[in-house]
């Protein structure tokens, strides 16, 4: 199968099984999780988004630590899962959207998560739906990217080269960060 990122794909995938990546048992998954929670360079935050939130795990953890979350996805069955998880949160905000598609949020952000789906755009289209990104990124935004490092078939890159992709395109400062053989975590502020 060659790499995807068509919403049909996702959406299938989340009508076969509500978890198809185990994020509700997979150690990788649960470890991510606190990981990328840990690194956050501060305890609260006014307003949250997140692209690619799956069926809502990251979502929930981020609805503790923020007045709003702004939670998206391309495939309605994960968004329907997501608000299942998330219904008792009036702070969170579920919305078919995909990174890459042109940015049409009003809101302020002072914390983007990017987890797990850079790595579905090819190079090209990365660079330049983070570049659009950054276009409306006020400094000191705090954006964490947080992928698996190994090639995949359906993704166009691995989780190195998504991370060092957004990275170039985006004008940061480092604040925190975490390696290992299956995941990399960057934490990063928004300069001019």
């Amino acid at each position: 199968m060659s790499p995807r990122s068509d919403p049909e794909f996702f959406d299938a995938k989340y009508r076969a099984d509500p978890d198809p990546w185990n994020f509700d048992t997979d150690w990788y998954e649960i470890r991510k999780r606190k990981l990328l929670m840990a690194l956050l360079p501060r305890p609260r935050y006014h307003a949250a988004l997140e692209p690619g939130c799956a069926n809502g795990h990251i979502t929930l953890a981020l609805a503790q630590r923020c007045d709003r979350v702004v939670a998206t996805d391309i495939a309605p069955r994960a968004l329907e899962l997501a608000r299942a998880r998330c219904r008792d949160h009036a702070n969170i905000v579920m919305q078919r959207w995909a990174l890459g598609e042109a940015w049409c949020w009003a809101d302020t952000f002072d914390l983007v998560v990017v987890s797990e789906v850079a790595y579905y755009l090819p190079a090209l289209a990365l660079r330049s739906a983070i570049e659009d990104m950054a276009a409306h990124l006020s400094i000191g935004t705090i954006v964490v990217l947080s992928h698996w490092r190994h090639d995949e078939k359906d993704h166009h890159l691995n989780g190195d080269r998504a991370n060092q992709i957004t990275l170039s395109a985006l004008p940061h400062q480092p604040v925190a960060g975490y390696l290992d053989d299956d995941v990399r975590i960057d934490v990063v502020t928004v300069r001019p």
